[in-house]
């Protein structure tokens, strides 16, 4: 009798572990697919039109010969779910780690389009564009 109390204990708490594990895993897999599709978003045209305009607010010849801003690429592993809502992710101006534009991209809940809602810069990059202006 002891025998079968100890398998039906195992079995129990086998069970038990294969239900944990197969919420983890969906938790896991949901918050895998969410961040695919923020990425998605980031990799969008609208996305590009956003995050150029925004540089071209900080260098109105942002991605011309002229400009300080030569080039930019999107940082994929800094992208983030912000808690106030949108997607945080930053854009490395001129293949340079230090020169970093800090976006924040959201729905405008009235057109459903996406808008820059915020961000910044790195100390190194305002330097460069102040020095710029003088």
């Amino acid at each position: 009798m002891k025998k079968n109390a100890l398998v039906s204990m195992g079995i129990l708490l086998a069970a038990i572990l294969l239900i944990i594990l197969g919420i983890g895993g969906k938790f896991y897999m949901d918050k895998k697919q969410f961040h695919n599709e923020m990425v998605n978003v980031v990799k969008s045209e609208e996305a590009k039109k956003e995050i150029e305009l925004g540089l071209k607010n900080l260098d109105p010849k942002a991605l011309t010969p002229e400009g300080i801003i030569k080039s930019y690429e999107i940082d994929y592993e800094s992208i983030e779910h912000n808690p106030m809502g949108g997607i945080m992710f930053d854009v490395i101006v001129n293949n340079d780690d230090k020169l970093r534009v800090y976006n924040i991209l959201d729905k405008d809940t009235s057109t459903g389009n996406l808008e820059n809602a915020g961000g910044g810069n790195t100390s190194a990059l305002e330097e460069l564009l102040t020095d710029k202006e003088k």
